[in-house]
Formats: C-alpha cells, structure tokens, sequence
C-alpha cells in the first residue's frame, strides 16, 4: 500500500505543477529551482535516499518524463526548401 501511495503523490506532484510551470515561466532561475525541489521530493517520496546511485538515477527519470511532455505539448513542426547545385 505505500508504493500506491507513493505513485499518488508523484501523481499529483506533477498535476500540481504542470500549472505553475506554466505561470511560473518569468524567471528561468527560479523555475528551475522549484522543478529540483518538486524532483527532489518525489524521488525521496518513492524512498531513494539522496547521494545514491538510485536517487540520481530517480532525478534523471523526472527529467526525462518533463522533456517528454514538454515534447508533446510543443511539437516541432517545420517545413523547408532545399536546392542543391552539384558541379
């Protein structure tokens, strides 16, 4: 029962934040901040005690879940014209 409870709280960890991401983007430093101290929290919410191979592994998970879903909420959607001349 506490691994789901720990699932909970990463759950609504990232509920919660997803808005004040969006608000939060004036100041690039202190977003930042506040991102390492929600990771932090759920990594040792889940039990990965920090200075472990496993918490910073945890760290690296967040980090990849957020570049994926700022991938999905941005997609990168370009065209272009391309000539060649060979001699």
């Amino acid at each position: 029962m506490s691994k789901y409870l720990s699932a909970k709280r990463l759950i609504i960890g990232f509920t919660l934040a997803l808005p004040l991401a969006l608000a939060a983007c004036a100041d690039p430093a202190a977003e930042q901040a506040r991102l390492d101290a929600i990771d932090h929290q759920n990594c040792v919410d889940l039990g990965f005690k920090p200075g472990t191979e496993t918490y910073g592994n945890c760290r690296l998970k967040m980090k990849e879940i957020r570049a994926k879903e700022e991938s999905n909420r941005s997609p990168n959607v370009g065209f272009g014209v391309g000539i060649g001349v060979g001699l």
